[in-house]
């Protein structure tokens, strides 16, 4: 087994074909084997490598730069852990500044080929368990209701947040499959600070946050958290779209790997004005015309995922986002996409 093989399978993905090559990309055989190490703090590290102790830091700093090793500063001097599993990896190489367009090209490559292999795998086993990750529909931010928990409401999760910053969408870097807006993953808390450091992240404060979750929504962007808990969003919330999105086209391909809202679309067919306009917005194939005529909309309750896209732009006001779902469908705890 060759080093960078072994790292893969560190990962997670020991059958990659894919996984050791983008290593071998990020790292020479002397950071792999660093990697290989981990965890262990810069001086222990140093002494096993025989590495003068500047040399030994600044391949440590190279490799935190590129998004494959993370210091925790629980420790003094920090200690240093590689990437826990792959899609971390994948969100936080792709960010690396300097990385080419092959690197990019290749990740690009593993989603395609080797990711929507592993989802079904991952499917499988989720049978029966939450998803980690769900969908928080748009526009209810806008309206409080009583049926409206904290945790269904983006404007309540942007404001209980201690750090926020917003980063170029990890999908849409490498895809480059359309104009959407780029700048629109917003990172929470310990990830909004990782990423601030890092350089990777612009620091933001709560309004220019839910104005950019607006002009997302404008977009017809689907937002996604990167937790399924009531008491914890996650690291990120991410707004998605079906042509560059790793996560859309699972639910598009039937996989259960995210949750809906707890809410579903309900049409008002008095009001309907047959626009279509709703249709155009679903990504789910939710949307269906009443008798199969193109007069007025009606839902597929099963379909709908709860996205709150429709509603945000029916320029009747047909379309209303019903709580369907009871507050605990959502876990108390959960954990999230970095586990």
């Amino acid at each position: 087994m060759t080093v960078y093989k072994e790292l893969a399978a560190r990962l997670h993905v020991p059958d990659s074909l894919i996984i050791p090559r983008l290593l071998e990309m990020l790292v020479d055989e002397t950071d792999a084997l660093i990697l290989l190490a981990l965890p262990a703090t810069a001086p222990v590290l140093a002494d096993k490598f025989h590495l003068p102790a500047a040399t030994l830091e600044a391949r440590l700093h190279e490799m935190y730069l590129k998004g494959i090793v993370f210091p925790s500063k629980k420790t003094s001097p920090p200690t240093y852990r590689m990437a826990r599993e792959i899609l971390q990896l994948h969100d936080t190489s792709v960010q690396w500044k300097n990385a080419p367009r092959e690197f990019l090209d290749l990740w690009q490559e593993w989603v395609e080929t080797e990711f929507t292999q592993m989802a079904k795998l991952i499917d499988e086993q989720l049978r029966g368990h939450k998803p980690l990750t769900r969908i928080i529909a748009a526009n209810v931010w806008l309206e409080p209701k009583s049926e409206i928990m904290p945790f269904d409401s983006i404007k309540e999760i942007v404001m209980n947040a201690k750090s926020l910053a917003v980063l170029p969408c990890t999908c849409r870097i490498k895809a480059k499959k359309c104009d959407h807006l780029l700048e629109a993953c917003i990172v929470l808390n310990k990830s909004a600070d990782y990423n601030i450091e890092r350089g990777t992240g612009r620091k933001i404060d709560a309004r220019e946050a839910l104005d950019i979750f607006k002009k997302c929504e404008e977009e017809g962007l689907v937002h996604l958290t990167g937790a399924n808990s009531q008491d914890d969003p996650g690291p990120l919330i991410c707004n998605c779209c079906p042509c560059c999105c790793m996560g859309i086209p699972l639910i598009q391909y039937g996989l259960k790997s995210h949750d809906p809202s707890r809410f579903c679309a309900q049409i008002d067919k008095e009001v309907c004005n047959g626009c279509g306009i709703c249709h155009d917005r679903c990504y789910f194939g939710a949307m269906i015309w009443e008798d199969g005529e193109e007069s007025t909309s009606a839902v597929i309750t099963e379909k709908c995922m709860g996205c709150g896209l429709c509603e945000s732009k029916c320029p009747v006001d047909a379309i209303k986002m019903i709580a369907v779902r009871d507050k605990d469908f959502v876990p108390k705890t959960g954990a999230s996409i970095y586990g």
